[in-house]
């Protein structure tokens, strides 16, 4: 029964807060941050000492950027996935273990940029949802076909460990929403050990099975490899990076996405589903970089060790 409330719980916040689904999963950005330690030899020098000293720290700052829960009920500008935001944690850390804990926060909106104007965008275009539950959706999905090792990771780095200074940190910057930060940072925790339960993993499976809506290999693979090329790209140029000039709320790209396809509903598209594929390919096409750090990186789909 606790954990049936438990799920019902979580539905609940997702319906209640459209913005409390993330864009990539706690799995997704346990792996990113994974396979970046495993390839310290594509950062420069001073930054790759940084994340060999302080693993766990930087692994925490690339999952805790979703701590705040109800962004857009902040003050204007003061979103915790602007960019000006993770920079100020940065500049406000004062000493190496917290530095880590800040350029993982900032290599996780790198990869919201991927998530947020590309992935997430297209497939709420080309599937039926709500913006909150298709956003969570297609988190999830991702987050399953990564495997559950991933999701372990996560719950390790944020639970095992101790993290007081770095959410002190967090709540020194990070702007109020309708909650505290205690409240916040109490919800984040909760959420991140609810996806790593079992009966959770187990519902999940089972619509995943039940789904018409697929997720291919090789799609998971081209959109993670982006993600992973901007993260690498703004550890080592920062604000000259390409991910530097996207907007990690992706909030232009995921309103466009639910428009057209209304538009496109009205057209016909559901009797030509072929028109939204179309229209999918237009608006948010696999975006090339000309960055190949994926390739040059340790970077796999297995499981970390241990």
């Amino acid at each position: 029964m606790r954990w049936l409330l438990s799920v019902v719980g979580a539905i609940a916040l997702l319906l209640l807060l459209p913005d409390a689904g993330w864009a990539f999963g706690p799995a997704t950005h346990a792996f990113l941050g994974h396979r970046l330690l495993d390839s310290l030899h594509l950062l420069p020098d001073v930054v790759a000492s940084l994340l060999r000293a302080y693993p766990q720290s930087f692994l925490y700052g690339s999952l805790a950027a979703d701590i705040s829960l109800a962004k857009k009920y902040v003050p204007a500008g003061r979103h915790c996935h602007f960019w000006h935001v993770g920079e100020e944690i940065f500049e406000a850390a004062d000493n190496d273990r917290l530095r880590a804990v800040a350029l993982g926060y900032l290599s996780h909106l790198a990869a919201d940029t991927i998530a947020h104007n590309f992935y997430i965008p297209r497939q709420l275009m080309l599937t039926s949802s709500t913006r909150a539950l298709g956003h969570s959706y297609w988190e999830h999905r991702l987050d399953m076909q990564l495997g559950e090792s991933y999701t372990a990771l996560a719950r390790e780095v944020v639970m095992d460990y101790d993290h007081t200074e770095a959410d002190a940190l967090f709540d020194r910057v990070l702007s109020g929403t309708i909650f505290s930060f205690e409240t916040n940072r109490r919800i984040f925790r909760g959420m991140i050990r609810f996806q790593d339960n079992e009966r959770w993993q187990a519902v999940f499976d089972r619509v995943l099975q039940y789904s018409r809506w697929e997720l291919p290999q090789p799609d998971m693979e081209a959109y993670l490899s982006r993600a992973f090329d901007l993260v690498v790209d703004y550890l080592v140029r920062r604000r000259d990076s390409i991910a530097a000039r996207l907007d990690p709320t992706g909030d232009f790209n995921l309103q466009l996405a639910k428009k057209v396809r209304r538009l496109a509903i009205r057209e016909g598209a559901l009797r030509r589903p072929e028109l939204l594929r179309e229209l999918a390919d237009d608006f948010f096409p696999l975006p090339s970089f000309g960055l190949n750090y994926w390739e040059r990186s340790a970077t796999t789909l297995a499981p970390p060790a241990g």
